[in-house]
């Protein structure tokens, strides 16, 4: 699916508003591949799908696209901000390369921007939504000279 262009370059903005991340031109963002459920679960967590069964978008960094549930309507603004979320990894992954992405800690942190962004797009649009409130549980294993 094609998404327009017009809907990317808002998307975009919205992003770099709310994240304050450095802009990009929306003509260099990678390309939204809308992929059935069980296809975007099988390409995201290959070697065990269900692990990824809530997942409704994602940013792959590797092959440089996104990948989104194609039941996902994007003129819908709780929808979109699925894609504004993976538009502010996208905008990590440019201002910081793949360190955003390796480390634990840098999962997480990324995490926690990205739902911050989509939460704030989410209230301007006047939609009730707490993405991401199970980060808080989220931590990572202590590391060796921790202990």
């Amino acid at each position: 699916m094609d998404i327009v262009s017009p809907m990317m370059s808002t998307l975009l903005a919205a992003a770099v508003q709310l994240s304050g991340l450095p802009g990009m031109p929306a003509g260099e963002l990678p390309p939204v591949l809308m992929l059935p459920r069980s296809e975007l679960n099988n390409t995201v967590c290959p070697s065990a799908p269900v692990r990824c069964a809530g997942l409704t978008a994602a940013f792959d960094t590797q092959r440089y696209r996104i990948v989104m549930d194609d039941r996902l309507n994007l003129n819908d603004a709780y929808d979109a901000s699925f894609l504004v979320h993976e538009m502010v990894h996208v905008l990590q992954f440019r201002s910081t390369g793949s360190i955003g992405f390796t480390s634990c800690e840098a999962v997480i942190e990324s995490e926690r921007q990205a739902y911050a962004v989509q939460n704030a797009y989410l209230r301007e649009h006047d939609q009730v939504a707490n993405e991401g409130a199970m980060l808080k549980f989220s931590h990572c294993p202590a590391k060796q000279e921790d202990r």
